[in-house]
């Protein structure tokens, strides 16, 4: 095997960050540029990668760069039948694949341009035309092959079928001319036709996030010819001073441990090597506020507990990256009640002490949780647990009727089902209107409404 080494770039940046190397033996790895290293805007690349001379290897550079190839196979799939390469070689892969890699890096072969630049709206994007878009979220939603000339959309991470756009001012579709280096700013996720109602789902499960004062990705739920398909605003772009479109930096909590897409649940790891508590206790504390990203983190997983959102797994937690070095979790993104469907599974994608899934969750499984976030004071614990679980599932009932006039009365249901099993195990009294509706029994794998 010959020896390959890239470069590894991050938009904003000039020169190079550093750089990506595969020995003879297919080992890799990575290293900051000095020039960057001497840059007073320098921040890591990943929380796996701390600013340093030092060589980063394989162990360490190989989960995170694994994490830049797409999860779904289609184009890796194509590379790897054309080029005769392994899907573990990794560096081979980015060498032809690198310039697509979701966010602001780019892994590209030695020397070569930029290919990510700041956008402008004025000339760097061209409308798509609305039949044509039509086209394209069609054969998205049938998995059908694309149009002729699209780009294929599968660098986006995750397994749903999607493709990045950009919403200019006018409100119109578009996408970055070819060889501009701009930015997206919006993603269009579409469902196949066994999951009709998943946008819709997501859309009220990420408007209910809002409603409840958590930080959210801004989505709307648009019909193409007759598809409903779920568009999201990206959190990882911003206007700079000059009206640009800018990519921020941003790793999932899967890279910041050094873990590579396959250990995303935690039960597919060991310990030390998994996504538990842990570990997230570890992300949280190199925050720019640990303790408000705790607090915070602590009430996204009672609210995924409530809506039925048991994949919060490590992919589907991120972190953005400011300059001067200020980590933050990013917006809440990719919340859909995943115990609607029935041939999902109902464990969850991290224990809570001893709990692997609702049914089995109680108060001790919390105050475990907690004590590995840092959180150790009993009183404390129970304050805090109090608080969030109080508020939030009043908030959420408050939401219930709103969500029947919607047709979503399933979906309501189930809401109502988790909080009295929640509030039951942390014996809270619920909040009106929990018992009074229909319940939810899960037989068979599947959620059946009760009578």
């Amino acid at each position: 095997m010959n020896m390959i080494a890239l470069d590894v770039r991050l938009d904003g940046f000039a020169n190079p960050i550093g750089n990506l190397v595969r020995d003879e033996d297919g080992g890799l790895a990575f290293a900051y540029a000095a020039s960057y290293l001497d840059d007073p805007n320098a921040f890591p690349l990943s929380l796996s990668f701390p600013l340093g001379d030092d060589a980063f290897d394989d162990n360490r550079a190989r989960p995170f760069f694994d994490n830049l190839l797409q999860e779904r196979d289609g184009v890796l799939q194509r590379v790897m039948d054309r080029e005769g390469l392994a899907r573990s070689d990794v560096a081979g892969l980015l060498f032809y694949l690198g310039k697509d890699c979701a966010g602001a890096i780019s892994v590209l072969p030695l020397g070569a341009p930029p290919v990510k630049v700041p956008g402008n709206y004025d000339v760097d994007y061209r409308r798509i035309d609305g039949d044509r878009l039509n086209a394209i979220i069609g054969s998205l939603h049938r998995r059908q092959r694309l149009p002729e000339g699209t780009e294929d959309p599968s660098p986006l991470a995750g397994v749903q079928s999607k493709i990045a756009v950009t919403i200019l001012p006018n409100g119109s579709y578009a996408e970055p001319l070819p060889g501009s280096g701009a930015p997206t700013t919006h993603i269009i996720k579409v469902p196949d036709q066994e999951h009709l109602q998943d946008p819709r789902l997501e859309f009220e499960t990420l408007l209910l996030s809002r409603e409840l004062g958590f930080e959210t990705a801004q989505a709307n739920v648009v019909n193409f010819n007759g598809v409903d398909a779920l568009v999201i605003e990206r959190f990882d772009r911003r206007l700079n001073a000059e009206n640009k479109i800018v990519r921020i930096h941003q790793e999932d909590f899967a890279q910041a441990l050094g873990l590579p897409p396959s250990l995303k649940y935690e039960r597919h790891g060991r310990e030390g090597r998994r996504f538990d508590a842990h570990a997230i206790n570890r992300i949280l504390d190199a925050t720019v506020d640990p303790a408000s990203e705790k607090q915070r983190f602590i009430g996204a997983v009672l609210f995924d507990l409530m809506t039925g959102n048991v994949d919060g797994h490590a992919k589907n937690f991120a972190l953005l990256y400011d300059r001067g070095g200020r980590i933050r979790v990013s917006p809440r993104y990719d919340l859909l009640p995943t115990r609607l469907d029935p041939n999902l599974t109902d464990l969850f994608a991290f224990t809570i002490g001893d709990a692997t899934k609702l049914d089995d969750l109680g108060f001790g499984d919390f105050a475990a949780f907690l004590n590995a976030l840092g959180i150790t004071s009993p009183g404390a614990q129970t304050r805090l647990t109090k608080s969030l679980t109080g508020r939030l599932s009043k908030g959420l009932a408050a939401e219930l009727p709103r969500l029947d006039r919607l047709g979503m009365k399933r979906f309501a249901d189930l809401i109502a089902h988790n909080i009295d099993e929640l509030l039951s195990a942390f014996e809270i009294p619920p909040p009106d209107g929990i018992k009074t509706r229909d319940d939810y029994i899960e037989r068979g794998g599947g959620w059946l409404l009760g009578s």
